[in-house]
Formats: structure tokens, sequence, C-alpha cells
């Protein structure tokens, strides 16, 4: 493998029953039992530098099969946390976590790598169907063939019967858009059949709401929890692979293992009981049967002024699920700040992935190594850390490592920290995300994922990407809703400033095209997909050089009274404001 050091020259100055499961037993804290396990004898020649060698080794150990996909609550986990604890104390990184709370100063005596985070792990009876009855006539559903379908109410049962099913556009119900896709009709107790994206997607209507990026309104997540504070019973998005930005298969994997939430107890907002996907070809066999056009009604469903239609149909299922409470762990470590410690900067990159395929056939590959999803976020953040702790001079401000869990099953992870943070949110400067770095050589470019909304960091990013002779991009892909799938959403939605950059699509010796051909083949042969895996012949220069961008920025924001702001308009810039008595104090 080449080894790449940067020079400190080259260096920037300038992730049946109703009865609800039992709530989670106390547990004592997770406190060193990890670091029990074998070290890995590679750690122990690291370079301080950000270094290529040193990144591809954190890569390829946390993406081998040894690792088993890094699955919450699985022995993948204990050995990825092993990894992270024997890292952090290597490099000289303190644990942030005593009895279960954050520590209020450090060193702290007891104190753990490791926070311990609640979940209900939740799995689907595979032989569950669903049926929809249209004039005496049924349509059966296969669970993985035809329709996912999962539970986050923490009951083992869940029962459709003779639900009355209703088309409800995309779901949305946004009052500063002037648009309701639930007025006047009443979706209690029925199944909500709906589009993922947001209106105008499919017409390429740029009047509506931000024309072709997506907002939060068009995810899946914001999709179930408006349907839930609607009173409907069971909610269904239909699956399209260009809105969605990913094909059936990746829905699939994603939802056909075991699912994990945090329990009601930590996440109090209102649950629909039933939630899944249906294909495209399922949606239009439905609709056809009750003598409707599905092609049509999704063009009039991009329309201001759509009505909700309530089908001739109902839709049945015995959703019978097995729960058990579990925990998993982010990993949070800190080196405190020389001057203004209770201030910080944030590094983050999610460590979990999907785990183990039980369902694969025998001499399928069933482990999903995450290699690029997300070994790459949680090497960048670990030479990251190596780099500020080797610093002669170290930062005024603390800088925080945090590598969440359970990023796979809805920014989880990253919502308990956020809830349950070891310093001040509105004492913390700023938020830096690596979620599944691209590694595909130099770029000659960079694009800030949710560009224009995101914070006046973006300023900060085209200074230093200036100064190594590149050019920041708009995003490529906006419609994707890159934005609100990754961890940073969590502490944006606190109004802490976020940035999520990854390498643009113009690779520095072949174009464009290429960088685009790189970022189709792995959207459709790789994400969330067992081929995920560590390449020996990778070209890490690009990823190196966006990797100092990340560190610079982290320079730059520990200097006291450097606080950014988030842009004028922006959703988030209300909360941060909020908090600006506390950051005075």
């Amino acid at each position: 493998m080449r080894r790449i050091l940067i020079p400190t020259a080259l260096l920037l100055s300038a992730c049946g029953s109703d009865t609800p499961a039992p709530a989670p037993a106390p547990a004592e804290p997770v406190k060193s039992s990890y670091v029990e396990l074998k070290a890995d004898p590679a750690q122990a020649t690291m370079s301080a530098a950000i270094d290529a060698n040193d990144f591809a080794k954190h890569v390829q150990t946390i993406s081998s099969d040894e690792y088993e996909g890094r699955g919450p609550g699985s022995l993948g986990e204990r050995l990825t946390l092993n990894y992270f604890e024997n890292e952090f104390r290597r490099i000289g990184f303190l644990p942030a976590v005593a009895d279960g709370k954050p520590c209020k100063s450090f060193p702290c005596d007891g104190a753990s790598y490791f926070q311990r985070v609640p979940m209900v792990e939740t799995k689907v009876d595979p032989a569950t169907t669903l049926t929809f009855t249209v004039g005496g006539q049924t349509q059966t559903l296969a669970l993985g063939k035809d329709m996912v379908i999962g539970s986050r109410a923490e009951k083992p049962q869940i029962d459709l019967t003779d639900s009355d099913v209703v088309f409800v556009g995309y779901g949305v119900n946004a009052p500063e858009q002037n648009w309701n896709d639930y007025a006047g009709i009443d979706v209690k107790g029925k199944t909500v059949v709906m589009l993922i994206n947001d209106p105008g997607f499919l017409r390429k209507d740029e009047s509506l709401f931000k024309g072709r990026a997506m907002t939060y309104y068009g995810r899946w997540t914001y999709k179930f929890e408006e349907a839930a504070r609607q009173g409907a019973k069971a909610a269904l998005i239909v699956h399209n692979t260009e809105p969605a930005a990913y094909g059936w298969d990746v829905v699939v994997n994603s939802w056909t293992g075991p699912a994990h939430d945090l329990p009601l107890s930590e996440d109090p907002e209102k649950r629909i009981d039933a939630q899944g996907w249906i294909t495209l070809d399922a949606a239009k066999a439905l609709f056809a049967a009750d003598g409707k056009d599905f092609e049509k009604l999704m063009l009039d469903a991009d329309s201001q002024g759509f009505k909700a239609i309530a089908l001739n149909a109902t839709a049945n299922a015995s959703i019978k699920l097995t729960m058990e409470n579990k925990f998993s762990h982010n990993a949070v470590a800190i080196l405190p700040g020389t001057e203004k410690p209770e201030e910080s900067v944030l590094y983050m990159g999610h460590w979990d992935h999907l785990g183990v395929n039980d369902a694969a056939k025998e001499g399928e590959d069933h482990i999903f190594n995450g290699a690029i999803d997300n070994a790459t976020g949680v090497a960048g953040a670990l030479e990251i850390a190596h780099a500020f702790a080797a610093m002669e001079q170290k930062p005024k401000r603390s800088i925080i490592i945090m590598l969440p869990t359970l990023e796979e099953s809805g920014l989880l992870g990253s919502k308990y920290f956020a809830a349950h943070p070891p310093v001040s949110l509105a004492k913390m400067a700023a938020v830096i995300n690596m979620d599944a770095l691209p590694i595909r050589g130099r770029n000659l470019d960079m694009g800030v994922i949710g560009q224009g909304q995101s914070s006046d960091l973006e300023l900060m990013l085209l200074q230093l990407l200036t100064a190594q002779g590149r050019t920041m991009e708009p995003e490529a892909s906006p419609e994707k809703g890159f934005f609100f799938r990754s961890d940073h959403f969590n502490f944006a939605k606190q109004g802490v400033p976020a940035l999520y950059a990854r390498a643009g699509l113009t690779h520095a010796d072949k174009g464009a095209a290429h960088g685009q051909q790189w970022s189709d083949d792995y959207t459709a042969n790789r994400y969330h997909k067992p081929a995920d895996e560590f390449d020996p012949d990778w070209d890490y220069a690009g990823v190196i050089e966006d990797l100092n961008i990340y560190f610079e920025a982290g320079k730059r924001l520990a200097e006291p009274g450097v606080w950014p702001t988030w842009n004028e308009g922006s959703e988030f810039r209300a909360a941060r404001e909020a908090s600006a008595k506390e950051r005075a104090n």
C-alpha cells in the first residue's frame, strides 16, 4: 500500500397485545471492560500526522469480516468500541462520561469513553404479509418482495383489520408553504399511502418548496412522524428509485433485519403503529384494482391544491414482533481546551452499520462491512483526533470526538447524545460531520451538503479550499436530502452550526464524469450492500486533503470568540439565537 504523509508545511494555517415493552432495566455504566479484548498492534505504530497509511489501517480493520458489519448490540460493536478505546488512550484523548452522565471537569474520576444508549431491538416475523382488499379481490404483498413493514410502537403485535386506505400525496403538512395533504380528510385509524421526496419533484416544479433540493418534508422519517400526528394507524411509502435516491434492495437490506429504536421513555413523540414501504408495482396494482391511474395521481399530487383520495380498499395485516431491550453506545472522547474547556468543537462520524444478513443464502456474502459507510468517517475522526493531540500548543477550546451509534436506524445515537451532551450545546462552536467519505483520488472541488442553508461555516470552508487550490461547488445531488440523512442534523435542530461537506465530483485527472461514475456505481452496487468493502487499491490522496480541510477548520473554530451563525432564513437560526445569553456568560 502506498504511504502518503502530508508534510507539516502543507497543513493550512489560515454519520396480539397492546402491552408496551417493559422499560430497559437500569444497568451499570460501561467502564474499561472493552479494553480487556485484544489490542491491535497496528495502532501502536501510527503516525501523529494525518496519514494515508494509518487512515487505511483504521478503515480496513473496522470494516473487516471480523467486525461483522458493526451491528448495534453485537460482537461487532464490542470489537469496534475496544478499538476506539485503545486508540483514544494511545493518543491522549480523555473519557467524557462518568456513571452514565457527562463529566463536569477533566480528567474525570471513573470516566468511560462510552455513553450508554438504551434501545429496543425489534424483529418482524418473516412470514408477515400485508393484504389489500379491493372490490372483493385480495392482493397479497410478501415481506421483502413487495413490501417491508415494522413498528416503533413497542407492542408485540400490530393488527390492521379492514383499515381504510387513503392516498395522501406526499403526506406533507407545511403551513409555511401553504400545503397540507391532509386537509379535508380524517385519517384516524386508517392506512395512508404516500410518495417519497417533496411536492414538485416529479414535475420538476422549482416553485414548490426548495425546488430540486429536498427538504425535511421529503424524508421518510418526517412522513411517518406526520402520519402519527394525524392519527393514522399505518403509513406506507411508495418506493420510487429516482426520488428515493436508492433502489428497492436498499430498502429491503435496511428494513428486514433487526430494527432499533430509542425507548418511548427517551423519545416520547407520538409514533404510528405500523410503518413501511411498498414497491411501485404494488402501488400501481392497488390503484388499478380501484380503477385509478397511479401514474396520473402521482403527478396530481405534485400540484398545489391536491386533495387526498380515499380508495375503495382496506388493508389487513397481523404484524408479530419480538422485542428486546438492549443498549448500544456512543464513543465520546475529549481533549480539554487549555483556556475555554467549557467551549468545544465536535467532530463526528457514525460507527454502526447493518451487521449480518442472516437470511443470506449459503455461499452468499452475508456481512455488511460498511467500508465507505462509514468506516471512512470514523477513520477520519481518529486521524484528526491524533493530529490535535500531537499539537505542541493544544487547542484553547475542547475538541470532542463523538462516534455515534444507531445512525442507520434513524440518527438515534446522535439524538440521544444531543439530549445528554458532555458540554453545553450552546457553547459548542460547531459540529463537523464525516459520513461516507468518497475515496477516488484527488478532487478539485468540494461540495457542502445543504449548501446555502448551512451557516457561515461555508465561508471558512471556501477560504481553506482556496488555499489548497480547490473550489467549493454546489451540492451535486440536493434532491437526495443528504443534509437530513446524517447525524449533524440532530445538532442543527438544537441550533449548533454544522458542517457536512464531501469531496466534489471533479477528479483532478479524470474530470467530473469519472466522479459521477464512481458515485453512481457506489449507490447502485455498494451502498447498504455487502459489496461496500475495503479495497487495497484505493487512492487516498483526495481524502487526506479533505481531512486536512476538516482539521484546519477545527483549529480555527477552537479559537475563543469564534461563533459561527446560521444564514438568514435558516430554520435553525432561531434556536442558536435563543442560546446567545449562555454563550455570553
